[in-house]
């Protein structure tokens, strides 16, 4: 497990499983409707690789792309980087004008986080146009207060304005988003470090440093009567420039009365606390047990954090702690501290309240004993704080009847704003329209949609509608002079058309229209005078035609063949989807123009496509099949074509089997059917030799003997089992049934050929050979595997060794098995075992086919 965020119902305490945050306290009727996802928010892009894949799945919902949901289970990554397409960010959307949503970065109790470019920025040349904008969730937006609560997170999380704690600077609405703006940060979160240094931890120093941080951060946050309730690594972030820096303080509570600040307050409208997430391997037994919240319970969870920055594991190793104390455990010394290091650590991570170090100050100063002016410093600014954080939550109280009032007024002064940027943004888009100017309909389409929802915005500003119509008419105008310059008559009157539709009619529109008139008279004139001259040319042309025509006819002959010729070239360009069929016709038009050429022509085609075919079928011989059937059935009198004979293992080189299914090659039987599978090797004299990959099968064998009826009493067993309990008698009458289907010379290997294809480049023999072994609980070779199973040797050949004992000829031709059985022990059953061989048929026996590479 990890530090990643899940949806659980209430709390079992008899499952839970980690350092998972857990969602309780709620009515949980539709906690399975719209979960939240998590309490870390993933600040930077570098954090989503790391979420686990049992974590709740953010994806762009299909029926609207804009829109992000929330699937439940899933193993695929949480959250993951969008490319070009809509994947995981809202493309292009802007809000408030302003922030420009670039992409997901993670999600959190309350809502979802993006990455934004803040346009403000980027007009002020600011260096870090970037920040982070938190949108409230769909559970969390629907509530009557949703905006009220991210109030007072920001509120709250600009009171916690420090170094260590992750900057909040506004929050807003547009609508029905309700948002919280927040620095952009650039590192890794403390759960990716210590994941990369499981077991041993980060650097002292390091350990050192982004401890001194998040405890700063702690002090700060209890100063001002905020506990965390939910700290742990996935809520640290370790920048490249600014130190460790705490974050999600959107589940952080006010301490109760009796600890820092009282009950009443922000609890009595709406508040995340009232979700009680807690994350169990990080949580205190107090929280755990449903009790107040106190700084002692972040104390427990900084000491969890503290172990796991000097030793790279957690000290009960993510046990919760009221299951720490049911099994009585204790932290394992960290020998990197010394003694007051780890007294202060070991009291930070007692189990019960009364006995752990009560405050992160105190944690603090009993750990870096020798460097304790630098922590009173804060301390003494600390208890300041507290003073001030009992005075803000009295006017708190003092104040919550107001909050209705102030929420009524902000929402009518957002909506003032809204209009303001809704009229200032459709006269930016009516500029930019009308300094577009593309003068097309689809364009004063748009532009007269704009006008009229402007129009509808802001009625009384009729001088700009009237400014922005005159515009458009002197657009018109200047476009129909420009038309009529260039003698686009048509094109001029449809723009002075256009002009009088949006301004009505003037004195210069008439001009130019007068002026139109004329222009088309002339052009009248002008083609009537054309309309002669061709009418008198094309009569010339035909009296030429008519002369020439004996000529034409003597020539066409010769053209009709040419053209024919030059098709059956174009259609016969030897390659793949090249259509020789489609050379029929034109081999039928040929015959009935000139019958000696057709007949010539035929042997020289044949010919050709041998040739092509020859080459192609080196390449890949099974798109060169259908080739040659055409071919043929095109030619059939052509005898070249018909005895070639297509290798369709010839394409692969010796060796190459071991690369996958791409490199092995079957050939065709009579029926269409594939042989065996064969791969290519080297062979005993490095001659290339075609090997079967596998011990030929039952099913393999069951072929012959459909075919045949040449087995009759022989009792075949499963169809994926090597063959066995056969003669060699039988095995040879198979190669000669293969030999026939095929028209290749199949036969069994002599001993040097397959050992050649047996010991794969000399490669020692496959681990998981299927020879007897008995040690341990673990037993091997007690039956037989299916041919196909077991890993290939570098050539691509499967169960050379063992499973079945091959047939080979030896020396003077003489019958063995090679390669040891299922029987063998393991320890003997290698490529260099051998024995002779009766050739009776018995259950141990099978072989393996070759030919020769053509």
């Amino acid at each position: 497990m990890n530090d990643k965020t899940r949806i659980a119902k209430p709390v079992d305490k008899t499952r839970d499983d980690g350092d998972t945050t857990v969602f309780v306290g709620r009515d949980n009727t539709g906690a399975n409707d719209h979960p939240p996802v998590g309490s870390n928010p993933g600040l930077i892009p570098s954090a989503a690789a790391d979420f686990t894949a049992d974590a709740t799945v953010l994806k762009p919902d299909p029926r609207d792309p804009d829109t992000t949901r929330i699937a439940t289970p899933a193993r695929e990554a949480v959250f993951f980087e969008p490319s070009s397409s809509r994947v995981g960010a809202v493309t292009k959307t802007v809000i408030k004008g302003r922030f420009e949503l670039d992409k997901l970065l993670g999600v959190g109790g309350m809502g979802a986080v993006y990455k934004a470019l803040d346009r403000r920025k980027v007009e002020a040349s600011d260096s870090e146009p970037y920040v982070a904008i938190k949108l409230l969730n769909d559970d969390f937006r629907q509530h009557p207060d949703a905006f009220i609560s991210l109030q007072r997170e920001a509120r709250k999380s600009q009171t916690l304005a420090h170094p260590n704690i992750v900057t909040v600077y506004d929050f807003d609405r547009e609508g029905e988003r309700v948002f919280m703006t927040m620095e952009f940060l650039e590192g890794a979160p403390l759960d990716k470090l210590l994941r990369e240094h499981a077991g041993v931890g980060l650097e002292f120093e390091l350990a050192c440093s982004v401890l001194k941080d998040i405890s700063q951060a702690l002090i700060y946050a209890h100063s001002h009567s905020i506990v965390h309730s939910d700290f742990k690594p996935g809520n640290i972030f370790v920048t490249e420039k600014k130190g460790a820096k705490v974050f999600d303080f959107g589940i952080a509570r006010a301490v109760s009365e009796g600890s820092i600040a009282s009950k009443a307050g922000e609890k009595t409208l709406f508040d995340a606390s009232t979700l009680g997430a807690l994350t169990p391997a990080y949580a205190s037994m107090e929280m755990l047990q449903g009790g107040e919240p106190a700084p002692s319970d972040d104390v427990y969870a900084l000491g969890c954090v503290a172990y796991e920055l000097f030793s790279g594991r957690h000290p009960f190793g993510k046990t919760p702690a009221d299951k720490a104390w049911e099994q009585k455990l204790k932290p394992e010394r960290i020998k990197s501290l010394n003694r007051r290091q780890w007294r202060a650590l070991e009291s930070a991570l007692a189990l019960k309240r009364q006995d752990r170090t009560a405050t992160v100050e105190e944690f603090v100063q009993r750990f870096y004993v020798n460097s304790t002016w630098k922590w009173l410093l804060g301390g003494a600014f600390a208890a300041l704080l507290v003073g001030a954080g009992v005075a803000y939550n009295q006017l708190e109280r003092e104040n919550v009847a107001e909050q209705q009032r102030v929420k009524i007024e902000l929402e009518q002064q957002l909506q003032k704003e809204l209009k303001e940027r809704r009229i200032a943004d459709k006269r930016q888009t009516i500029g930019r329209l009308i300094d577009l100017s593309t003068l097309t309909p689809s364009w004063e389409e748009d532009l007269q949609v704009e006008l009229d929802e402007y129009a509808q915005l802001n009625p009384e500003d009729e001088n700009y509608l009237d400014t922005s119509r005159q515009q458009v008419y002197e657009l018109f105008v200047a476009a129909a002079t420009g038309q009529l310059n260039l003698g686009n008559l048509d094109q001029a009157d449809a723009m002075l058309t256009s002009a009088a539709n949006w301004y009505g009619e003037s004195g210069e529109t008439a001009a130019i229209k007068s002026q139109l008139e004329q222009e088309r008279e002339e052009l009248r004139a002008r083609l009537e005078a054309e309309r002669l001259a061709a009418e008198r040319e094309a009569e010339r042309l035909r009296q030429q035609e008519l002369a020439e025509e004996r000529r034409r006819a003597e020539q066409e002959k010769q053209r009709q063949l040419n053209a024919i010729l030059g098709e059956m070239e174009d259609s016969l360009r030897c390659r793949f989807d090249m259509n020789i069929g489609g050379v029929s016709p034109q081999l039928t038009a040929l015959a009935q123009l000139d019958a000696a050429k057709a007949l010539k022509i035929r042997p020289v085609l044949a010919e050709e496509l041998n040739g092509c075919i020859k080459g192609l079928a080196a390449e890949d011989p099974l798109r060169t099949e259908p080739l040659l059937q055409q071919a043929r059935a095109l030619l059939p009198e052509q005898q070249l074509l018909q005895d070639f004979k297509l290798d369709y293992c010839g394409h692969l080189q010796p060796g190459s089997g071991g690369r996958g299914d791409r490199y092995t090659c079957a050939d065709r039987l009579e029926n269409g059917s594939k042989g065996p599978t064969m791969v290519v090797v080297n062979g005993d004299t490095r001659k290339a030799l075609v090997v079967s990959k596998y011990e030929i099968s039952n099913a393999d064998f069951k072929h012959f003997c459909s075919a045949t009826s040449h087995c009759e009493g022989l009792e075949l067993g499963p169809d994926t089992l090597p063959v066995n309990n056969v003669s060699i008698a039988q095995a040879e009458e198979y190669l000669d049934w293969l030999s026939a289907q095929t028209g290749y010379d199949y036969r069994l290997p002599n001993e040097r050929e397959w050992f050649a294809a047996a010991s794969g480049n000399g490669n020692p023999e496959a681990a998981d050979r299927n020879c007897f072994l008995k040690y341990g609980g673990i037993e091997k070779g007690t039956e037989l595997l299916a041919a196909r199973a077991g890993t290939g040797n570098a050539f691509g050949i499967v169960n050379a060794v063992g499973n079945v004992q091959e047939w080979v000829f030896g020396p003077e031709g003489k019958l063995m098995a090679a390669g040891g059985s299922r029987d063998d022990a393991m320890s003997r059953c290698l490529v260099t075992t051998k024995r002779f061989h009766s050739g009776e048929a018995d259950g141990l026996t099978g072989f393996r086919i070759v030919r020769n590479f053509e």
